[in-house]
C-alpha cells in the first residue's frame, strides 16, 4: 500500500468525522480493513514460509 493511499483513507475518515457522520466513518474503516486484509503481502508470505520451515 502506498503512502498516498493511506493519506487518502485518513482524509476520508477525517471528513466523515468533521461532518459528525460516525457510522459512515465506522463503515468506511471496516470496509478498508477488509480490503487491506485481502491484499497479498509478500513479506507476510515469506515469514509464514520461514515459520513453517522452522517447525
Amino acid at each position: 500500500m502506498k503512502n498516498a493511499d493511506i493519506l487518502e483513507m485518513l482524509n476520508e475518515i477525517s471528513n466523515y468525522l468533521d461532518r459528525e457522520e460516525y457510522q459512515k466513518a465506522s463503515n468506511y474503516i471496516v470496509q478498508k480493513k477488509m480490503e487491506i486484509n485481502t491484499e497479498d503481502d509478500p513479506s507476510s508470505e515469506y515469514i509464514e514460509k520461514l515459520m513453517k520451515n522452522l517447525q
